[in-house]
């Protein structure tokens, strides 16, 4: 997986035609999330190692009434993995683990982030494009989990990947919480022969800090 960007710039062009443009003066907007991580303790339980805590900033120019503003978006998304045993493949580093923040918009009394209309399968399609070979299909079953102290559904769905030029059969899980005005978004892919992976990823959900 890759950085998210598309949200940044759905939430951009979403204040941009609010009509905050002729509201707010200044040279441009500027909304900023705050990191999403998971915990050393649930690292070590789980076998996952972090990869990267990414910035993911997007500025564009927008116009509307006559008027121009820069509105920039800040995300954070921190990439996990763990190494496991594949099929034909070996070891490979094919348990992957994503979390991604983004701010929630609070202009002249309004909120909104496009996340908060997205679907868990929405989401998943954003992950489609973002993970190399990834292809969502049917969704396998949907459960309850915590998240960073609320109860969440977490939907898993059922897909391919290709890993190593190989494609391998995985479950893609994705959940999304509001917490501390940012909307925070988690995202498991695994291939599906692994024992007791859910049980991980539920520990990873329960690990996030924000």
């Amino acid at each position: 997986m890759h950085r998210r960007t598309a949200v940044a710039v759905a939430l951009a062009a979403l204040i941009a035609t609010s009509g905050c443009l002729g509201i707010l003066g200044g040279d441009g907007l500027s909304f900023s999330a705050s990191q999403a991580t998971v915990s050393e303790d649930a690292l070590q339980e789980t076998g996952y190692e972090e990869v990267s805590v990414n910035e993911s900033e997007i500025t564009r120019e927008f116009s509307a009434g006559g008027q121009s503003r820069n509105v920039t978006v800040t995300n954070w998304v921190a990439m996990y993995e763990r190494t496991v045993s594949v099929p034909v493949l070996g070891e490979q580093r094919a348990a992957v683990f994503g979390a991604f923040a983004s701010p929630e918009v609070s202009v002249v009394g309004q909120s909104f982030n496009p996340i908060d209309d997205y679907s868990e399968r929405d989401l998943a399609q954003l992950a489609q494009q973002q993970y190399d070979g990834l292809s969502v299909g049917q969704t396998a079953s949907t459960r309850e989990a915590t998240v960073l102290n609320k109860s969440t559904t977490v939907t898993k769905f059922e897909g391919t990947a290709d890993i190593s030029g190989q494609s391998i059969d995985v479950y893609v899980h994705v959940t999304k919480v509001k917490h501390d005005g940012d909307y925070v978004v988690a995202v498991a892919i695994y291939p599906q022969d692994l024992d007791g992976e859910q049980e991980r990823v539920d520990a990873l959900l329960d690990g996030l800090d924000h």
